[in-house]
């Protein structure tokens, strides 16, 4: 009988304690876009998931992670304070969108094709003349429709990384945008060889990675999650956590 009764007072207890634990600071938005995010066994899996726990536990701050097509989850994450946005690219044209936490993550914005015997470099005038995939409102879409590009004539609009690779190994484009990690990761997804994913041109080598806060969020939070990557960076978690993502 005491037993039960002790048994009864931590559930109790336990109860009590989960209702007054107070609300999540951050909603964490997200797209699903390995090996950076994704969800594997009910549980948020990948680069850009890691490194958002380490900044959580070491901040202090908590969050609820939702993972939602890129369009919409940059879409809601302008219009709700304290909303966290990652991974994203800095871009002048979203500068006054979000408070940056970061650089999280270098990547490169490449023109791919896929590999073959003889094949000579392309040109951009090569390119033109071609059907090319990129993910829509993504940095590589923006760069390409300022170099001349439009949906209505060469370029082919995707929902994700993953299915410009798809259409790029079905030939039913003869090129793609996008970052090399993602549809290097893709391809093997799909049971394809990536290493037939063959780089022909850098759109862009600056490409930074970012945490994107909505701009009307509380400042210190932005600070600590700073703080807290800045940390992560110095003391050797950060180049583990690449190491093992196998990014150089």
């Amino acid at each position: 009988m005491r037993v039960a009764l002790i048994a009864l007072l931590c559930q109790l207890l336990a109860l009590s304690a989960r209702a007054e634990a107070p609300p999540p600071e951050l909603l964490a938005l997200t797209e699903s876009l390995p090996p950076l995010s994704y969800e594997e066994g009910g549980e948020h899996k990948g680069f850009s998931n890691e490194l958002l726990q380490m900044m959580l536990r070491d901040s202090g701050l908590r969050a609820v992670i939702e993972v939602k097509p890129w369009s919409r989850a940059l879409r809601e994450a302008q219009q709700t304070p304290n909303t966290l946005l990652y991974l994203t690219v800095r871009t002048p044209e979203r500068e006054a969108w979000f408070k940056w936490i970061g650089p999280a993550l270098p990547l490169p914005i490449e023109v791919f094709r896929l590999a073959g015997p003889h094949a000579p470099p392309a040109s951009m005038d090569e390119i033109r003349r071609a059907k090319i995939a990129v993910a829509r409102d993504t940095p590589g879409e923006k760069i390409l429709e300022e170099k001349g590009f439009a949906a209505s004539d060469n370029l082919v609009l995707t929902n994700d990384e993953a299915q410009s690779a798809r259409l790029l190994y079905a030939r039913r484009v003869q090129f793609s945008a996008g970052v090399g990690l993602f549809q290097r990761y893709a391809a093997r997804q799909q049971g394809q060889n990536p290493e037939q994913l063959e780089p022909v041109l850098v759109l862009d080598d600056r490409t930074r990675f970012y945490f994107a806060l909505q701009k009307d969020s509380k400042p210190e939070y932005a600070a600590r999650l700073q703080a807290a990557l800045d940390k992560i960076k110095q003391d050797g978690r950060y180049a583990a956590l690449l190491k093992r993502y196998n990014h150089p």
